[in-house]
């Protein structure tokens, strides 16, 4: 992986290959940013870079065989710990034990995955992965031998916020004081999930959301989706690859129905609780990862609605006039009181999934919070 292969964040590229130029390699580094903002293809593009036998100013060579060894995701100093999902049967799991899978998702979706999307590769959507006390005891034992043949050893820990808390102590000293020539790359998408001992021990590297303009290019060029198909999701996506390429996927496959959250969002205005339990029953039997799809198809829509409250009509002509038509009623249910705690709500609730809430709970509490936001009248009413 080089970084001219990397669509968008050149900034954040420039201010990497600075550090390599001017020696200033900081041994533990903390990637952060929104979902699908490319931090894993930039942490391996780093890695690359840093142990390519010929780099240029601007890029690893790509020709060497150090980077025809991380362009297969296979160089015997690169290390992945991620996320797995534990057995009971085997009493000891590590991500050495997923490494095919591991290596085979991330090529496939060109380096764009979301943590639902791996639990699916594992076949377990409806478990939660941690990474637990025997893969921090295997990632110490890695990093105890010398690098084979690059100048770093680089160890990436991704979606670090699964990082096991009783885990996680065992894995600090290393982190403070690694072996020489160690490089460990921990990427994370919310900062207060992680634990705030490993959190004081990196340094942190911000990667913002992908621009639209580069969004667009992915999902043209890599999943080789439709100008028009684009158009319709690109603002929705929020700069989120991921977010992106689900949008549009579920389009395909009628996963996710647009009506059906319209219907649901009636049901919460009249508050109509016997009609709720129906759908928030039929919804907890759903896996997580399509109950997170419904989640994050709302939160997008409420940022729409935010859209027409202050005025910015123009970009209501990228969705579909169905959508524009449900938007611009909503909106007269919200305003610049309630609609912000309308999105904090569906953010709330993608996060209670994300820790494996009961889903039944979680959807009809947000149910009837955002009834009563839309509906102060049944609100004040029913207190």
């Amino acid at each position: 992986m080089q970084f001219l292969e990397i669509i968008g964040q050149e900034n954040v590229k420039r201010k990497l290959i600075r550090t390599v130029l001017e020696n200033r390699v900081s041994h533990a580094q903390l990637f952060l940013g929104p979902g699908g903002s490319g931090k894993l293809a930039l942490a391996i593009a780093y890695a690359q870079y840093i142990n390519c036998k010929s780099p240029s100013e601007t890029d690893s060579c790509g020709v060497c065989p150090s980077c025809q060894q991380f362009s297969k995701l296979a160089h015997p100093d690169l290390h992945f710990s991620y996320p797995i999902i534990l057995n009971r049967e085997k009493k000891k799991l590590i991500s050495k034990d997923y490494i095919k899978e591991w290596r085979s998702s991330l090529l496939e979706n060109h380096f764009y995955i979301s943590l639902n999307e791996w639990y699916a590769k594992m076949e377990s959507e409806k478990k939660q992965g941690v990474i637990g006390a025997d893969e921090c005891n295997e990632i110490i034992r890695t990093l105890s031998y010398k690098s084979y043949e690059g100048k770093y050893k680089v160890m990436i820990i991704w979606m670090a916020e699964r990082l096991y808390h009783s885990a996680a102590p065992k894995i600090l000293k290393i982190l403070e004081e690694p072996p020489e020539k160690t490089l460990f790359i921990l990427i994370a998408e919310k900062q207060e999930l992680i634990i705030s001992t490993i959190l004081s021990r990196t340094q942190i590297v911000k990667v913002p959301p992908l621009d639209n303009d580069s969004l667009s290019s992915i999902l043209s060029t890599q999943f080789g989706y439709p100008d028009d198909e684009i158009r319709l999701v690109i603002t929705a996506a929020g700069g989120n690859a991921i977010q992106a390429k689900n949008i549009l996927e579920e389009t395909y496959s009628g996963d996710i129905s647009s009506g059906e959250f319209r219907e649901w969002m009636l049901l919460c205005f009249k508050l109509e609780y016997k009609k709720l339990n129906e759908f928030v029953s039929k919804v907890a039997r759903t896996s997580r990862a399509k109950q997170k799809q419904l989640l994050s198809y709302g939160l997008s829509l409420s940022r729409y609605c935010l859209l027409t409250i202050y005025g910015r009509h123009e970009l209501m002509s990228i969705i579909d006039k169905e959508e524009a038509d449900f938007i611009v009623n909503i909106s007269k249910f919200l305003n610049e009181k309630n609609a912000l705690n309308y999105a904090a709500l569906f953010e709330d609730a993608i996060l209670h999934i994300d820790r494996n809430g009961n889903a039944s709970v979680i959807f009809m509490d947000l149910s009837v919070k955002a009834g009563m936001l839309l509906n102060p009248v049944i609100s004040e009413s029913t207190r």
